[in-house]
Parts: C-alpha cells; sequence; structure tokens
C-alpha cells in the first residue's frame, strides 16, 4: 500500500532542509478565535443591552422573556456567520460588507418577527412590543456595523504591514506585479522564482523588487508565526512551471487556513474584476455563472427588474414629467427623449430612451464626451451628473431590453470598434445591460480604449459573481454616485 507523505516532508527528502509546517498552519488558523469571539460578544451585548434598555423607557412598557430575546439573536449571528461576519479576512470596513451587513440583518429582522409574533398568537403570553422590538433591531444593525468597522481600522492600525508570497515565472510576474502597483494594495510583496535563474533578477524593470529566491524556499519561510507576517500566497505562473511537490504543499497550506490564490482568484477577492489576461474561449463554458447557466436566477433577475421598473415609472412620474418640462424649456428646439441605438443581450439591437442632455446633432461629433464638452447643454450637464438622464431606461427595462443593473449598453458604433481591437469584450452581451452596474460605479466615465478594458473587467466579474448581495452593494454604490453628482 503506497503512503501518503505530507508535502513539506516530501520536500525535504527532496533535499531541502524543510520541517514540517503544521504547527505553524495551526497557528494561523488559530488567530481567528479571539477576534470572532470578541464580535460575537459585542453582538449579544448590543441586542440585550439595547432592547432591555428601550423596554425601561418611562411611559413605554413593554414585557419581555427569553422568547422574545433568544431566538432573534441566534438567527441574526447565523446570518452574520454566513457573509464572513465574523472573519479576520473580511474586509468589514468596505462597502460590499455594509451592504451584505445590511441585508443580512433585514433577513434576520423578518424571520425573527415571522417566529416571535406568528407563534406568540397561538399561547397565552402577551407579546412583547414591536416598536420596541422593531427599533432594537435597527439600533442594533447600526452598533454592530459600527463597532466592526471601529475594530477593522484599530486593527489596520496596530498590527505590521503583512506581505504576500508570490510564486511567479518571468512573464507574469511582470504582469502581476504591474497590476498589483496601479490597484495601489498596500500588503508588501516578495517574489520567489519557479526558475532558479531569476533569484536576484528585478520582476518588472528598474525599481521593482527583485526575485528573493526560489519556490521551494516558501514552505521554510512559514515555520515560525506565518499570521504576523504573511496575508497569503499568490501563484502568478503557469501551472506547469511550478513543482508538482510545492503545488501539493500549497494545497495543504490553503485547506489550514493560509490562503492561496491564483492570480485570477486574486484579481476576484481583492479587485472584485477579472484579468483578461487569463480569459479564454471557454471562458464562459466555466462553472459558477449563475446568472448565465441557471435559469431560476435569470428569470429571478427578470420578474424583479420588471416590477421594480413599473413601481419606479409610477413613483417618478411627477418627476419624471418635471424633467421634461424644464427640458423643453431650457431648449425648445429639439426632443425632450434622446433615442439611439444600443447593443443588448446576445448582441440584439434595442433602441434605448434617455433624457436629452445634448445639442440637436450631437452625435455626429466626437465618439467621447469629455470635460467641459460644449455639446452638453447647462441643464443636460445636471442631469448627468446626477445620473437622472437615465430615468427613461426604466422604460427599456420595464419591456424587457435592459436590466436595472448590468454592463453598460454601448452605442452601436462604439461596438463594432471595441470588438475588433479588444479580445473577448462581447463576453458582456451574455447579460442583459443596465442602467447601472459594477463597472459604472466603480470606475469613472471612459474616454478612451484603455478605460473600455479597465471597465470590462468589472463587467465580467459582475457577470461571474452576480448575486443579490452584488446587486445591493452596486445599489449603494449609485446612490453614492448620484449623491455626490460623479456622472458625466
Amino acid at each position: 500500500m503506497q503512503t501518503i507523505t505530507h508535502p513539506a516532508t516530501r520536500l525535504h527528502e527532496l533535499g531541502g532542509s524543510l520541517p514540517l509546517v503544521g504547527p505553524a498552519i495551526r497557528n494561523t488558523a488559530f488567530r481567528k478565535w479571539p477576534y470572532m469571539i470578541l464580535l460575537i460578544l459585542l453582538d449579544c451585548f448590543f441586542w440585550l443591552g439595547t432592547y432591555v434598555a428601550l423596554s425601561r423607557i418611562p411611559g413605554i412598557p413593554n414585557n419581555y422573556g427569553a422568547n422574545d430575546l433568544l431566538p432573534p439573536l441566534a438567527v441574526t449571528l447565523v446570518m452574520l456567520s454566513l457573509i464572513g461576519g465574523y472573519n479576520p479576512r473580511t474586509k468589514l470596513a468596505s462597502l460590499n460588507y455594509a451592504s451584505e451587513h445590511l441585508i443580512s440583518f433585514l433577513l434576520a429582522f423578518l424571520i425573527s418577527a415571522l417566529s416571535v409574533y406568528t407563534l406568540s398568537a397561538f399561547g397565552t403570553a402577551v407579546a412583547s412590543s414591536r416598536a420596541i422590538f422593531g427599533a432594537s433591531f435597527a439600533i442594533w444593525c447600526v452598533l454592530s456595523l459600527y463597532s466592526r468597522r471601529q475594530l477593522w481600522f484599530a486593527i489596520k492600525r496596530l498590527q505590521p504591514n503583512l506581505s504576500f508570497l508570490v510564486i511567479a515565472d518571468e512573464k507574469h510576474a511582470a504582469q502581476f506585479y504591474k497590476s498589483y502597483t496601479a490597484n495601489k494594495q498596500e500588503q508588501n510583496l516578495k517574489f520567489f522564482a519557479t526558475d532558479p535563474s531569476l533569484v536576484g533578477r528585478r520582476v518588472a524593470g528598474p525599481g521593482s523588487p527583485a526575485f528573493e529566491g526560489v519556490a521551494a524556499e516558501i514552505p521554510k519561510r512559514l515555520q515560525v508565526r506565518p499570521e504576523r507576517i504573511y496575508e497569503g500566497v499568490v501563484v502568478a505562473a503557469a501551472e506547469t512551471s511550478v513543482d508538482r511537490n510545492i503545488l501539493s504543499f500549497l494545497g495543504t497550506l490553503h485547506f489550514a487556513s493560509m490562503p492561496v490564490y491564483t492570480i485570477q482568484s486574486f484579481y476576484e477577492a481583492y479587485w472584485e474584476k477579472i484579468s483578461l489576461d487569463l480569459l479564454g474561449p471557454t471562458w464562459p463554458l466555466q462553472a459558477g455563472f449563475q446568472l448565465v447557466q441557471h435559469s431560476a436566477f435569470s428569470a429571478g433577475k427578470r420578474f424583479s427588474d420588471a416590477v421594480c421598473a413599473a413601481a419606479a415609472l409610477l413613483m417618478l412620474s411627477p418627476l419624471l414629467l418635471m424633467i421634461a418640462v424644464a427640458l423643453k424649456i431650457a431648449d425648445p428646439r429639439g426632443p425632450v427623449i434622446f433615442r439611439q441605438i444600443r447593443v443588448g443581450q446576445y448582441q440584439r439591437r434595442f433602441t434605448l430612451y434617455k433624457f436629452r442632455t445634448m445639442l440637436v446633432g450631437s452625435e455626429s461629433g466626437p465618439l467621447y464626451t469629455g470635460e467641459n464638452d460644449s455639446r452638453i447643454t447647462r441643464f443636460g450637464s445636471f442631469l448627468r451628473r446626477t445620473r437622472l438622464d437615465e430615468l427613461p431606461q426604466l422604460f427599456n427595462v420595464l419591456i424587457g431590453d435592459m436590466s436595472l443593473i448590468g454592463p453598460r449598453a454601448e452605442w452601436i458604433k462604439c461596438v463594432e470598434r471595441y470588438e475588433q481591437i479588444i479580445p473577448y469584450y462581447h463576453y458582456r452581451h451574455l447579460v442583459r445591460p443596465g442602467i447601472t452596474g459594477w463597472a459604472q460605479v466603480n470606475y469613472p466615465y471612459g474616454a478612451s480604449v484603455e478605460d473600455t478594458i479597465q471597465k470590462l473587467k468589472y463587467d465580467l466579474y459582475y457577470i461571474r459573481n452576480f448575486s443579490i448581495r452584488l446587486d445591493a452593494s452596486v445599489v449603494l454604490k449609485t446612490l453614492h454616485v448620484m449623491g455626490f453628482g460623479k456622472g458625466r
């Protein structure tokens, strides 16, 4: 019978002085517990303290018991654990986490209220105050999120700047380093080569770090308290160029709580976009595309789009009328609604509707609009900054040409140009275009092919990682863009 050998032991047998790294790996996993326990205790204190304090306000009597306090607490703790609310690697100060946090509390509130007040209706006990129950949940949500943000910032101030160990070959090392510096990542990089001849060479020319050693040295680097030095390992190399024993060791390391990333998974985990350099013709055929490959998600999104668009058109009809009147007064010579042929899902063409923000005949000018573009009217500039010019697209959503959230619907002339010079640009047409989207809220208005390439990375990330959480994050960021007038 063949004996299975620990990867680090196998490397030692091959000639390296590498002891087992099991104890170091366990140290890395162990550091989670104090962090998790502190957050759980804070959540328990905020819920119980808030509920009890509100119940003791003079003039607002409230009879409550364990059945009113413990089930909501348990449900909420489970919800928060599902979104990584107790995981030290979660970026608790990010907008993404804030949206997940709010959604989790909303779901926990609905489930808890249903269980507490439905079950109490069948008993003899008097149900506690619904007003205090709801107010306690709202205050708890704010306190819980605020404490997480403060704890995250405190940890960042106290702990040293961690590093990533990067296993790289010559080609991918340069690509990864340039992307890393462009995205202003705060951790340091320590490069280790798959080829010994690269040791000592700069990974991307003057000013860039040098290869410190070979990949086989990484297990030795992880022997002593790695959690205080390293945040993870990145494999920025072709799989065939990395020794099989190193890959086996990294697999064990990854499952033992020291994260190991490929370039693609690093892009998605830290920058929330896709690396176009690693795409291929079979990318849409890979697993994980819920929106594309599972009809239930697609049908659910289409249903919610139609319902929300109809409700929004009804509620915003006075605002739409006011904008139309203001546009006609500001520029009576042209139409209120601007129509243009755009490219939608599966490259189908459709007519997009927007409030007109430019002078009549502006389509014959430059392809992009620039800062202080003379073709944009004064009132049109306001509509663009606040994104109010996009509101007529709700009708496009209602009839099925578009979605509320998705890649931007591009003008057919732009699409024809981009498909000739940008590889895999057509992948963004796998889903319906949106009024707003992941690329629109994460990258400023694009006025060049390079900007389009950068936005495509975000669009493809959205297509691959579609979720209710991601849509909620887009909505929150869109409100931020509208509130601060960042459109163009």
